[in-house]
C-alpha cells in the first residue's frame, strides 16, 4: 500500500492529537504535506515536527484546499468549521475524514452529505468510542444471539465538569447544548451501534442545575424507539458529582430475553441470568482502538477497500439524534427521525 498524502486542517487540540497519531502510528502509511490553522504559532510548532516549509502552511483552509494536492484531507477543527472545510476539500478532489460532530447545524451536515454524493468522494466521521473491546463484545453478544433477542439498551454518561474549564476548553462551558454536541453525539451513535437499529422516534428533556458552570443545559434524559423494535434510554450529565461514568467508563446495559449484559469502566463484561451466578470476564482484545481503527479503516477505503462504518451517509443518522434531542428539549414534542432526512432521499 502506497503512502497516502494528507492535508491537515486544524493543528492544535484534537488536530494536534491526530498529527501525533499519524506521526507515531501511521508514518508508513500517511505523510502530511500541508497544514492549515488560524494560529501562526501552531503552524510554526507543527512545521518543525512535520518538516513542512512555509509554502505548505496556511491560515486559510480554502487557500490550503485549492493549493495542496493531497490524497485526503483531515478536518479536526471546532464544529462550526467542519462543514465548510470538508466541502472545500471535496470540491478540490480530496476525500475527507472529519472529527465529530459532522457539523454545527443540520443544514451544514446535509451540505456535507450532498457534496460527498455529488463528488463521489469518501467522507468519514470520527466515532472513536465504537472501537473499544468491551463495546465490540456487547455487539457480538447481540449478533450471535447468546442471550436471545434484545429488547432494551440503557446508557449513562456522567462527568464532573462543574468547574469552568474542566472540560478541556472554556468554549464547551459557553456554547449552547454542549452536552449534546460534545458528549451525546458519541453516545447516541453508541446506542445505534449497540442496538443494531436506527432511531425512529426520540423524546426527552434537558436541564441545568443551579451549581452548574455551564451557560446552557448540562444534563439530559432521552428515550428512543429504534426501527428494529429495540427501545433505548440515555442519561447524560456534565455536572455530576459522586458516582460518575465519564469518558471510556460510560455505563451501558443491554437487556435480552434470556439475560442482561453490562459494562462500565475497563474491559470487564458482566452477564446476568435469572437463577444463575453472574458471569464476569474480560472482553477479547481488538486490533485497533478508537481513532487508530478509524484511521486504518479510512486509509483502506481510499485505497480501494470497503467504506468506513462511520461514512457520512450512515453517521448522519446519529447526528440527527443530536438535533432531535435539542428540539425536543426546547419544545417538549417527540421527534420523528424520518422528517430530518426526507430531503436527502
Amino acid at each position: 500500500m502506497a503512502i497516502k498524502t494528507c492535508l491537515m486542517i486544524g493543528g492544535s487540540g484534537m488536530g494536534g492529537g491526530w498529527i501525533n497519531r499519524f506521526v507515531s502510528e501511521f508514518s508508513d502509511r500517511v505523510k502530511i504535506i500541508g497544514l492549515a490553522d488560524i494560529q501562526r504559532e501552531v503552524l510554526d510548532q507543527q512545521a518543525a515536527v512535520l518538516g513542512l516549509s512555509e509554502d505548505q502552511l496556511f491560515t486559510d483552509f480554502n487557500q490550503a484546499c485549492a493549493t495542496v494536492k493531497a490524497d485526503f484531507c483531515g478536518v479536526a477543527t471546532p464544529p462550526p468549521f467542519h462543514s465548510p472545510a470538508a466541502i472545500a476539500a471535496m470540491e478540490n478532489g480530496m476525500p475527507v475524514i472529519c472529527e465529530k460532530p459532522i457539523a454545527d447545524t443540520l443544514e451544514a451536515a446535509k451540505a456535507m452529505v450532498r457534496t460527498s454524493r455529488e463528488t463521489n468522494l469518501p467522507c468519514a466521521i470520527i466515532q472513536n468510542y465504537r472501537y473499544a473491546a468491551n463495546k465490540q463484545e456487547l455487539v457480538r453478544i447481540r449478533e450471535e444471539g447468546r442471550l436471545g433477542r434484545l429488547q432494551h439498551v440503557y446508557g449513562r454518561y456522567a462527568c464532573d465538569y462543574r468547574r469552568p474549564g474542566s472540560w478541556g476548553k472554556d468554549w464547551r462551558h459557553e456554547m449552547d447544548f454542549s452536552l449534546l454536541f460534545e458528549g451525546s453525539v458519541h453516545h447516541f451513535d453508541m446506542l445505534r451501534f449497540l442496538s443494531g437499529g436506527d432511531c425512529d422516534v426520540l423524546t426527552g428533556f434537558g436541564w441545568n442545575p443551579d451549581w452548574s458552570s455551564f451557560k446552557h443545559f448540562s444534563s439530559g434524559y432521552y428515550l428512543m424507539k429504534m426501527d428494529n423494535g429495540v427501545h433505548a434510554c440515555y442519561e447524560g450529565n456534565s455536572s455530576a458529582a459522586g458516582i460518575t461514568n465519564c469518558w471510556n467508563s460510560e455505563y451501558y446495559r443491554l437487556e435480552f430475553e434470556e439475560g442482561t449484559a453490562e459494562i462500565a469502566g475497563g474491559n470487564q463484561i458482566k452477564i446476568y441470568r435469572a437463577g444463575q451466578e453472574t458471569e464476569v470476564y474480560e472482553a477479547p482484545s481488538i486490533d485497533w482502538l478508537a481513532h487508530g481503527h478509524l484511521f486504518d479503516e479510512f486509509i483502506a477505503w481510499i485505497d480501494g477497500g470497503p467504506p468506513s462504518d462511520t461514512q457520512i451517509s450512515d453517521n448522519i443518522k446519529s447526528f440527527i439524534m443530536v438535533i432531535a434531542a435539542m428540539e425536543t428539549t426546547d419544545d417538549g414534542n417527540s421527534k420523528q427521525m424520518a422528517e430530518y432526512l426526507k430531503d436527502l432521499e
